[in-house]
């Protein structure tokens, strides 16, 4: 197990214990009050726009809220899969579910267990700005190989506001998280620019949350 592995795995063993609740809280505070990590959602799956017989992967889905949204989307019709390093996460995502299906896998998204071209749909949510750059750059380029020709990635990230109230701001938040050094690594290096070398072409972008964050289109 190499030191991403080590980090990522140390900080979840205590932080899922209260991921739901906090993001939950998050919402509520970002995002217009009660129904907030709802609404949330629910926009990460516009941009998606699943479709019957779609086969979508969310790429280190975490607790799998989302995984668990896009099925209920799907009415069964296609394939989800959600795939997560951590232990303790997988362990609340398998609780929320309730058939076979979602497949929701353990796995490092750097070595992804699926042919190329798999998927016609691809989601990172909230997860490249915990990684090292150069775990950044496999994962995406991983997303690339499993996406298929004129397939879709959304990808929703940190974003640096332009007003400087506002970086300062959520700078001075994300100074108590332990992927600090990261968090900053992906805001110098860009994260448009980061899809852009995993050869991903950019469809559409936007803000969200405050400009607290960036959410992307781009397409195989």
């Amino acid at each position: 197990m190499d030191y991403y592995q080590k980090t990522y795995q140390r900080w979840y063993n205590l932080f899922s214990k209260v991921y739901d609740p906090f993001m939950r809280l998050f919402c509520f505070l970002f995002n217009g009050g009660f129904g907030g990590k709802q609404r949330f959602h629910e926009l990460i799956i516009k941009w998606i726009d699943p479709q019957p017989g779609d086969k979508i992967i969310d790429i280190c889905c975490g607790t799998a809220t989302l995984v668990m949204m896009l099925y209920e989307k799907q009415n069964g019709i296609g394939e989800i899969t959600g795939i997560e390093i951590s232990f303790a996460q997988l362990r609340i995502a398998r609780k929320k579910q309730k058939h076979e299906r979602p497949f929701i896998i353990q796995g490092d998204a750097r070595y992804a267990p699926f042919a190329d071209n798999y998927f016609n749909k691809s989601v990172i949510c909230g997860a490249l700005h915990e990684m090292p750059q150069e775990v950044r750059s496999t994962v995406l380029s991983e997303a690339y190989r499993i996406t298929m020709p004129g397939g879709k990635i959304t990808i929703l990230e940190h974003n640096k506001p332009n007003k400087k109230w506002k970086a300062w701001l959520f700078d001075l938040m994300e100074r108590v998280n332990p992927e600090y050094a990261t968090y900053k690594s992906l805001l110098k290096s860009g994260l448009i620019n980061e899809i852009e070398q995993a050869n991903f072409k950019i469809i559409k972008t936007d803000t969200i949350f405050r400009e607290f964050f960036q959410i992307v289109l781009a397409k195989k």
